[in-house]
């Protein structure tokens, strides 16, 4: 009965929120759909349509341009036989004589072609050069073509056979330009157009404010403006069946045509906007969208309002009250739809009952802690009690009982404080002695071959630290560094790690043996856990595990071999005031 009424009832968000939208959206949608992106889509079909005829007369022009220059290289190199005199003459003089009789007819006839940028001819067996180029070009420029020409005969990259692309795209220093090159004997002819050159000589396609022309080579990169090409990320390709739009911030209308004579093309930009502008028609449609969103939008927004967004925004701020911290936020819906009085209902029951449980899933948390902190204590105390049963052992053998007596002594110091000190945090003064304690023992059983020191402050010394930290260092340092070949020293340094606030300690184990190995130095520093041969934890992971459980994030430890003496050095980084809470 209760769904029913949900479904039926005109206080439904549904209903409310759907009504808001329809009437912000279906007049707007409606005649943006129609009348907007049709005509647009016209327009751009027409414009484009447009353009590429006169682009592809205007490369035809080009093409017939090219096509000139080459039956005129044709006939000079085949038929008239004027090329063919440079390799067939037999002294001096007759070559001399036919090279001047050539470049003559190069000059006269070099004005019938006013896209050519030069002439050219190279005799390959006299390695001898001569050129006939307009005025425009300069002499390092023609220095560049000749050379590029050298380069490109000497290597054999000239196309051989019957070719309708015979223009080939090359770029020449900062210049681009299309040559044709022809054959006859060791004899060559060529010449050469430049690319802006080309596009001047056709003066006649107009592309309205902002368009421009452009060639590219077959592959579809820029061959001029390509600077523009880039800026705008325009999109040059290959396959010129159909216009398209490219270009990332600035759309470009993009048409293009291939060329008949050479590896080139022929593409017109047109900005998109400018296309745009020249309807007033569109003009008319936006100034009616316009209007139509004043009116219509307001009104939807409204009943948006109160059916959707002010409800929401009491739960959105209760739920940012409950990020913060907050588990006594409730939310008051009653007075809104009914699908926000059920989710204000249930979100009231849900934080009633996350109150609930939160306490005792803390408290399960921080038994659980407790638990694995004691349990990586006690994974220390076997470790060592097999050492000093060692040491024990090894000093009976030698009936040294003077000796036996004070290690026996030391090592009840030793485990005395080692049982009671199953609690999170002792004060360092403890920690240090027992350290001393233990590094005595230690020198007892390598004696003169490890000494030791231990500085601290008088003022740290009721400082609250993790127990056995400091310990499991020198532990460490004595199982790695301490050999009977060199004696070695471990020193303990305490102080403040930041002086001015006085909120952390640094504690500072250093040795003077070999130092860490680089393999193990560097796992180390990289916060990953080193294992032994067996695969078990070492007691530095035991260190940092606790350390994790105890400070969280506030605590690091840093790992390095001292520049000077190359031994071992282990820093670590405590609050000196850690959370009330954990100091037990």
């Amino acid at each position: 009965m209760t769904k029913r009424k949900l479904r039926r009832s005109g206080n439904s968000l549904r209903i409310k929120l759907t009504l808001s939208v329809l009437i912000m959206t279906l007049p707007l949608v409606g005649m943006l759909l129609y009348n907007n992106f049709y005509a647009i889509k016209v327009v751009r079909e027409q414009v484009a349509d447009s353009y590429s005829n006169t682009l592809s007369q205007n490369m035809s022009q080009i093409d017939a341009d090219l096509n000139d220059v080459d039956s005129y290289m044709n006939t000079i190199s085949g038929m008239s036989s004027d090329l063919m005199s440079l390799s067939l003459a037999e002294n001096d003089d007759d070559y001399y004589m036919a090279k001047v009789y050539l470049h003559n007819k190069l000059v006269n006839d070099f004005a019938l072609y006013r896209s050519m940028s030069a002439f050219f001819v190279f005799v390959e067996h006299r390695e001898d050069y001569m050129e006939v180029p307009n005025n425009n070009i300069s002499f390092n420029e023609k220095e560049r073509v000749k050379q590029y020409v050298y380069d490109l005969i000497l290597r054999e990259k000239i196309p051989k056979g019957l070719s309708e692309k015979r223009w080939q795209y090359a770029r020449i220093g900062q210049n681009h330009y299309l040559i044709d090159i022809v054959q006859a004997g060791d004899a060559y002819l060529g010449a050469c157009v430049n690319t802006d050159q080309l596009l001047m000589s056709l003066g006649s396609l107009k592309l309205g404010e902002g368009g421009i022309t452009l060639l590219a080579n077959d592959q579809g990169e820029p061959i001029t403006n390509a600077t523009l090409v880039f800026e705008q990320g325009i999109e040059l390709r290959e396959n010129l069946n159909d216009y398209y739009l490219s270009g990332d911030e600035k759309k470009y209308l993009v048409i293009g045509t291939p060329s008949k004579k050479g590896n080139f093309q022929m593409f017109a930009l047109i900005p998109d906007s400018t296309i745009l502008d020249k309807l007033p028609y569109m003009q008319r449609i936006i100034w009616f969208i316009s209007t139509a969103v004043l009116i219509f939008v307001p009104i939807g927004f409204y009943f948006m309002r109160l059916a959707f967004l002010v409800p929401l925004g009491k739960v959105l701020f209760a739920m940012k009250k409950v990020r913060s911290g907050d588990w006594n936020i409730r939310v008051d819906l009653n007075k809104d739809t009914d699908e926000f009085k059920l989710l204000g209902n249930s979100f009231n029951s849900m934080m009633d009952e996350i109150q609930r449980l939160r306490t005792n899933v803390y408290e399960e948390q921080l038994n659980k802690q407790r638990e694995e902190l004691q349990r990586l204590q006690l994974q220390i105390n076997p470790h060592f009690f097999l050492n000093a049963l060692n040491i024990v052992y090894n000093l009976a053998k030698v009936k040294n009982f003077n000796l036996i007596m004070e290690m026996t002594m030391a090592l009840i110091h030793y485990f005395r404080y080692l049982f009671r000190s199953n609690t999170s945090f002792v004060k360092l003064k403890d920690e240090l002695e027992h350290t001393r304690n233990y590094l005595n023992i230690q020198a007892m059983r390598f004696p003169g071959k490890l000494t030791w020191s231990v500085d601290s402050p008088e003022y740290l010394t009721d400082v609250p630290v993790p127990p056995l930290i400091i310990q499991s260092f020198a532990e460490n340092s004595i199982k790695h560094a301490v050999t009977m070949e060199e004696p070695v020293h471990i020193s303990v340094q305490i102080g403040f790690a930041d002086e001015e606030s006085g909120s952390m300690i640094k504690i500072r184990i250093e040795d003077t043996g070999q130092g860490f190995r680089n393999e193990v130095l560097q796992v180390l520093q990289e916060g990953k856990s080193v294992e032994n041969d067996r695969g078990e934890h070492t007691g530095i992971w035991n260190v940092q595990r606790r350390l994790r459980l105890l400070y969280q994030e506030t605590s690091f430890i840093r790992f390095f071999n001292n520049m000077e003496t190359g031994g071992a050095v282990v820093e670590i980084i405590l609050p000196a005031e850690p959370a009330k809470g954990e100091q037990r």
